[in-house]
């Protein structure tokens, strides 16, 4: 068999498998509960929180664990529109993943406004549409590094030196 869908779904690695192994098998439980079972793993999740912060650079408060892109999506977005309400406008790609493009669809019901930047033929977007589509009201900017479908890489730095200048 050929897999070419490595962009959205991977196989685990050895040393993850590894890791994991005690939580899928015997040392499962809520961390989030009184007992002892399940309580002992939230110093687990923690400990894993802060290797993901240190291992991008961020503060362990900032990592947030979800169970697939849906749900990361979606929380993201939703988290900036609720930090400005005042803020109703979103930008992403007409190309962007399923569940950002049904969230704007179901948002756009809601009254906020949703920018879908074109690509050309090759699947790229054009920087100066991105730039001239922020606005003051422009709440956040949701656009996909690696295209899941077509392996297209959108140029993040320089897309995020754009959104700096426009701030």
């Amino acid at each position: 068999m050929i897999y070419l869908d490595y962009n959205s779904t991977t196989p685990v690695s050895p040393e993850v498998f590894e890791a994991m192994t005690p939580y899928l098998t015997s040392e499962w439980g809520n961390p989030s509960s009184t007992y002892k079972f399940g309580s002992k793993l939230k110093t687990v999740i923690e400990a894993a929180r802060v290797q993901v912060a240190e291992l991008i650079g961020a503060r362990s408060m900032e990592i947030i664990f979800t169970s697939c892109a849906t749900e990361s999506n979606n929380t993201v977005i939703n988290a900036a529109l609720k930090a400005n309400p005042r803020k109703r406008h979103i930008v992403t790609s007409a190309v962007e993943h399923s569940s950002v493009l049904n969230y704007c669809k179901a948002l756009e019901k809601e009254a906020y406004r949703i920018t879908y930047l074109p690509v050309d033929r090759e699947g790229l977007l054009k920087l100066a549409d991105l730039e001239n589509a922020i606005a003051e009201e422009t709440a956040v900017v949701s656009l996909m590094w690696a295209n899941n479908e077509t392996g297209v890489l959108f140029p993040v730095e320089k897309i995020g030196e754009s959104l700096k200048e426009s701030e």
